[in-house]
Parts: structure tokens; sequence; C-alpha cells
């Protein structure tokens, strides 16, 4: 194996294992709001939290597209999704 397929290897595992324990927290998270509205609880916190949460699992998704599909190796800071403002922006 040489060393950039060793890489793309590392990458997919990290991504697949990032992909994983984010699908639970936004599960969990979806359950919180869930319980919050059946309360009648002020949600946009926990909407705004969720919608975090789904623009980076949309990032990974488009790293491990990248990985996988185009063969190309991304940059560690690859993982930022352009910081917290950038998020927010979109939600």
């Amino acid at each position: 194996m040489d060393r950039e397929s060793a890489f793309k290897e590392v990458w997919r595992a990290e991504l697949l294992a990032r992909l994983a324990m984010l699908d639970q927290v936004i599960s969990e998270q979806a359950s919180r709001t869930e319980l919050a509205r059946e309360r009648g609880s002020d949600t946009t916190t926990f909407e705004k939290r969720s919608r975090l949460l789904e623009v980076t699992r949309e990032h990974y998704v488009a790293l491990l597209k990248r990985v996988l599909v185009d063969g190309k190796l991304p940059l560690w800071n690859d993982l930022d999704p352009g910081g917290a403002d950038a998020i927010t922006r979109k939600a």
C-alpha cells in the first residue's frame, strides 16, 4: 500500500467515525428539541444547535465524497467548515 492510499484510509476511517458520532448527537438533539416543544418551551436555541450539527454533517459528507469519489486528500484544516461564523450565517 502506498502512502497516499494509507492516508486515504485514515481519512475515510476518521470521517466515518465522526459521522457515526454526529448522527447519534443529531438524534439526541432532535429528542431534546421535541421534549422542549412538548413542554411549551422556546426551542430557538435547540433548533439553532440542530442546524449547526446538520451543517457540520454536510461538510463531513462532502469531505468523505472528496476522498472516496474524487480520490483527493483533503487538508487537515478542511475539517473546519469556515468557523462558527460561516455556519451561523447559513442558519
